[in-house]
């Protein structure tokens, strides 16, 4: 499990009510960045550190493909 594990659980739990919050307005997230793992890194602080980066996207794409195989 990564460091990033919650934060992106946080990030994905974000999209999540957002989207449903702005669809019920008529709008909707820019689905170019939400939820996606450049989203991910676009709102977890990393200081630009590539490194980190990559560890925020690792963990994005295990915790959206660990529910895509439940589904």
């Amino acid at each position: 499990m990564s460091d990033y594990t919650g934060p992106v659980r946080e990030y994905l739990a974000y999209c999540k009510w957002a989207g449903a919050w702005l669809e019920a307005r008529g709008s909707s997230l820019d689905s170019r960045w939400h939820p996606t793992a450049d989203g991910a890194v676009k709102m977890i602080p990393h200081d630009g550190d590539a490194t980190r980066a990559r560890e925020i996207r690792a963990a994005f794409r295990e915790l959206t493909e660990t529910s895509e195989r439940t589904r």
